[in-house]
């Protein structure tokens, strides 16, 4: 079955936004369609790549290591998100580790491939549109990093790692505190209070978000509402 008909879901994906019908399927059948089990690692960081990958099914975790041995959760990347462009065209290594956490499949743009799709007008706008998102998502988190509380932080991360799609994987308390930045006692408190209040509801590895607009007031509730508008951009 080619993958146009498989995922097409994947035909609305940002980056092929505003493109004939035709071109969106040709380059979705281009592609050679892996499957990831959960756990294993899509792109490594520090290593190169000739093919970037689109996800028409699962869920990424998208983590950095530092020089010194440090792990960052950066985020989770959903269907339709794009990994590797970057690395692909410049041809220099990932800048971060993808790893699969749960069953994923991908569909791989070869290099030449994605260079020659590069002559579409509309095509080199919808990427550089893409690399304008992350530079708006790194700096909006930058500033809540720096001057958001440890609790504000826990919601606007739990609305991040879920990306809209309600549930937010999560190995334990300590992972979801890694990714904020605070202790296991902080989030263990904050989740409670969430769940009191009917916000999240959480199981084994999952925690399902029932109210976006609840927990945003949440963030609201917790500092100067007017700083945190700014900031969140609410």
């Amino acid at each position: 079955m080619r993958n146009s008909a498989r995922f097409p879901e994947a035909l609305d994906a940002k980056f092929l936004r505003d493109l004939p019908l035709e071109d969106k399927e040709a380059f979705l059948d281009a592609c050679s369609l892996r499957t990831f089990k959960a756990g294993a690692v899509v792109l490594h960081q520090g290593e190169n790549t000739d093919a970037m990958a689109v996800i028409v099914d699962g869920r990424v975790e998208v983590s950095y290591v530092s020089e010194i041995g440090h792990r960052t959760i950066i985020y989770h990347a959903f269907s339709g998100n794009v990994l590797g462009a970057v690395e692909t065209l410049s041809e220099r290594p990932c800048a971060g580790t993808c790893t699969a956490l749960m069953e994923t499949s991908v569909l791989m743009c070869k290099r030449k491939d994605l260079l020659a799709r590069m002559a579409s007008p509309t095509m080199l706008r919808n990427f550089a549109a893409d690399l304008h998102d992350v530079l708006v998502h790194d700096n909006r988190f930058k500033s809540i990093d720096q001057f958001l509380s440890a609790e504000q932080k826990i919601c606007v991360y739990l609305e991040k790692l879920s990306d809209g799609n309600s549930i937010v994987f999560v190995n334990s308390q300590s992972y979801l505190a890694d990714v904020v930045g605070c202790s296991r006692q902080t989030v263990n408190k904050e989740l409670g209070r969430l769940r009191d209040q009917g916000i999240i509801e959480t199981s084994k590895n999952k925690i399902k978000i029932l109210n976006y607009r609840e927990l945003s007031l949440r963030v609201a509730e917790l500092g100067t509402p007017d700083r945190v508008a700014v900031n969140l951009g609410i």
